[in-house]
């Protein structure tokens, strides 16, 4: 493709993700499924401009304002050039324009508006939009994290490292680690998760031998050391209540040496189509999919699981404020009143899954969410309605579960200023031996 096509595909891709209600990387697999034509240098362009866009989505619409440009797919990406590649504008039109692929030549006023860029008065840009961040959601953070939260939005300006979990039924990390080196792959352990394999260096290895095979999973060291918490034990029956696509339920099977039982619910089918498919790679058979309601009208399916299981844990819908280093433009989808029926469902499924809870069995509550109103305000709302759980403290089973190192305090709370990980809450709940 010529430098006019790709730009003129990331503006059209850019236009595409703000008229969509799904996650820019849907939009942006969905693309290229029907634009063959593109080779692979050119997919990394188109990809990498789009979502660096997102990601400074803030000082773009800013910027546009300030020189009297509407807020278009088209004019952010030219803004983009001249803001963060130092294209003079006078290059922009015979560079990125022309072809039979590229877009409509520049006009006048917005050659002239371009020529403005460079004197902008980047210093009168408010806080929030040079962290790119929403207002109302800047001004959250500034409230939760205190002196934190400068450090962690200028965090989510980065990129997430790819992290591999190595599947224990089929292989160890050091031979996992072989075994990608081997093939050129330069990867670190984890420093928390036993389980962990960093790479050092962007690639796409979805479609990767290793990954076919069922010996790696993609999965965040975050959601590792929270399936780790969970405690789970070989001939356990386990509940994954969110279970989605199935990868705490893979996780949970390896740790529990394929021994046992998983119920993996969820309300919708297509998210659950390949954890079969996926567990036959993994070489467990212990994962049982089952479609539920998501209401009591689930009761009397659920019946005979009723105050029996040892564990149930609740990886909950939520903002997925914690994932935003991933899916930067999910933050510009936020709304408070969308974070308010975020907190309203998880209240809900949390009462539903405790039903589920054996006395002296335990309930895990996890998001991927840094925010006090889906996480800390969940389990005290809860525990203040049923005062037959109490708080393991994560500090405590922290060594118990095989993490390195240690860690203090009640919930696991943890950020991309940790240690890189997604955003992540993870909060364990006792239910006392004489509890209904």
């Amino acid at each position: 493709m010529t430098p006019s096509a790709r730009f003129a595909a990331a503006v059209e891709l850019l236009g595409f993700i703000e008229a969509a209600a799904t996650p820019a990387d849907q939009q942006v697999t969905a693309y290229f499924r029907v634009r063959r034509y593109a080779g692979s240098k050119d997919r990394r362009w188109i990809s990498e401009f789009v979502y660096r866009c997102l990601r400074r989505k803030g000082e773009l619409d800013w910027s546009l304002e300030a020189l009297g440009l509407d807020k278009t797919s088209r004019n952010a990406g030219l803004l983009s050039l001249v803001l963060f590649d130092q294209v003079e504008p006078r290059d922009i039109a015979e560079n990125y324009f022309g072809g039979s692929h590229g877009l409509a030549e520049l006009d006048g006023a917005e050659e002239q508006a371009l020529a403005g860029a460079s004197s902008l008065d980047t210093a009168s840009m408010p806080p929030y939009a040079a962290a790119n961040f929403p207002e109302w959601i800047s001004d959250l953070l500034q409230s939760e994290q205190g002196e934190n939260a400068g450090p962690l939005m200028a965090a989510y300006q980065q990129r997430a490292p790819v992290t591999l979990r190595v599947n224990r039924l089929k292989t160890d990390r050091e031979e996992a680690r072989r075994l990608l080196v081997a093939d050129g792959i330069e990867v670190t352990p984890t420093s928390v998760s036993p389980d962990g394999l960093t790479l050092n260096s962007r690639r796409n290895i979805s479609r990767h031998p290793l990954l076919d095979q069922g010996l790696l999973e993609l999965q965040d060291e975050a959601a590792q050391i929270s399936a780790r918490l969970a405690d789970v034990r070989p001939g356990m029956q386990v509940v994954d209540y969110c279970a989605g696509g199935g990868g705490k339920s893979l996780a949970l099977a390896a740790l529990m040496q394929s021994q046992g039982k998983i119920h993996a619910f969820d309300v919708n089918a297509r998210r659950m189509r390949d954890i079969k498919s996926r567990s036959r790679r993994a070489t467990t058979d212990i994962i049982e999919p089952l479609v539920i309601s998501g209401d009591d009208s689930d009761s009397d399916l659920l019946q005979p699981l009723t105050a029996q299981m040892p564990r149930v844990f609740v990886d909950a819908p939520c903002s997925g404020s914690g994932t935003w280093r991933r899916q930067p433009d999910q933050k510009w989808n936020l709304s408070a009143e969308r974070l308010g029926e975020f907190a309203a469902l998880q209240q809900g499924i949390l009462e539903r899954a405790s039903r589920l809870v054996a006395p002296g069995g335990r309930l895990v509550y996890a998001t991927c969410s840094i925010f006090e109103a889906e996480n800390e305000r969940q389990i005290d709302s809860f525990l203040a309605h049923h005062p037959d759980y109490k708080i393991m403290p994560v500090s405590q089973l922290w060594p118990e579960v095989g993490l390195e190192g240690t860690y203090e305090g009640a919930f696991l709370k943890l950020t991309p200023l940790d240690f890189g990980s997604d955003g992540f809450f993870t909060a364990i709940l006792e239910k006392s031996m004489n509890g209904a």
